[in-house]
């Protein structure tokens, strides 16, 4: 697969091991950067859209592509990538928070998904890691049919959810408890009604590292649950499931200063962001070598399949 950076926000450009080690294709996009952070109108993602086509050419969907996003702000910018792939596939979200928000009048990192599951190409989403914002008052926006038919299939991180719909809905957490890290049998034991289906299609892989827990992951959310051994787990136990027919894929949940532009990112970003102090060096090296390892297992690069990652959890 070839690596690329959209460069939004400066986050991956300053990380140097991984423009040494991987030398991806950089597309420098800072300046719409604070126009399209957070949220932005249907018509300026339109544009942009208009951009990216230009900068990637008219063969870009011939090749598998992992695209490097920046911070979790621009998630809703892999709706554009998605828009872009011409074959059916399965589209699994690795990601703390739903992104399903229904009824918002523009396009918002936290809508984006729910704008997915209706483009033809796009057949089933597993969302999994999931823990915040899914049985609180934001459940009233979820795409409720989409989830009770399937089309959705969410795998919490540690808990069940709940409140309201989740109280009638199987669904079952990745952990067996909070302890037990995820391995190869509780996905099969999860995932097994879908593996006829994972087996028929390729896989696109969107994945926030907000999902991750903070000593691996610094982004401009708070952190979740899971260790990037059992991330690689996940991506492992679907790429199998697939058959190694891996359509596309991008990273969000760097750190990056936030500059936004208007009173309503501006507001956006005084009600959404929490408020905690982040070191810039500090979150740069955590997620460069984060990302070094994450590149390195999806290129089958030797060097990370010798590397055993840290975890919290077995050391408990």
């Amino acid at each position: 697969m070839r690596v690329r950076v959209i460069d939004l926000d400066g986050s991956i450009t300053a990380q140097d091991r991984v423009l040494r080690t991987f030398r991806p294709d950089v597309y420098d996009l800072r300046r719409w950067g604070p126009r399209v952070r957070l949220a932005c109108r249907w018509k300026r993602f339109y544009r942009l859209e208009r951009r990216l086509d230009r900068d990637f050419g008219p063969t870009d969907h011939h090749d598998s592509w992992i695209s490097l996003l920046g911070s979790g702000d621009f998630h809703h910018m892999t709706l554009a990538l998605l828009r872009r792939l011409r074959h059916p596939f399965n589209l699994l979200v690795i990601d703390k928070h739903p992104d399903w928000l229904r009824g918002l009048p523009m396009l918002h990192c936290g809508a984006w998904l729910q704008h997915a599951a209706k483009l033809p190409q796009v057949r089933r989403i597993f969302h999994l890691g999931g823990d915040r914002h899914f049985d609180d008052a934001r459940r009233w926006l979820a795409p409720r049919r989409l989830i009770e038919a399937n089309k959705i299939v969410v795998l919490p991180a540690v808990r069940r959810f709940d409140h309201g719909f989740w109280q009638d809905l199987p669904h079952q957490p990745l952990r067996r408890n909070l302890h037990t890290p995820i391995d190869r049998d509780r996905l099969e034991e999860l995932l097994c009604p879908y593996l006829d289906e994972l087996d028929r299609l390729p896989l696109y892989v969107s994945l926030d590292k907000d999902a991750m827990w903070m000593p691996e992951s610094l982004t401009n959310w708070d952190s979740g649950h899971l260790d990037l051994n059992e991330v690689q787990e996940i991506m492992q136990f679907f790429l199998k499931a697939a058959g190694n027919d891996l359509i596309g894929m991008d990273i969000v949940g760097d750190w990056s200063h936030v500059r936004t532009q208007g009173l309503f990112r501006r507001f956006l970003r005084r009600l959404e962001h929490p408020r905690h102090k982040v070191d810039a060096d500090q979150a740069r090296i955590c997620n460069e070598r984060t990302n070094l390892m994450l590149l390195r297992f999806l290129k089958h690069d030797p060097v990370a399949e010798s590397i055993t990652f840290p975890s919290r959890l077995k050391s408990a």
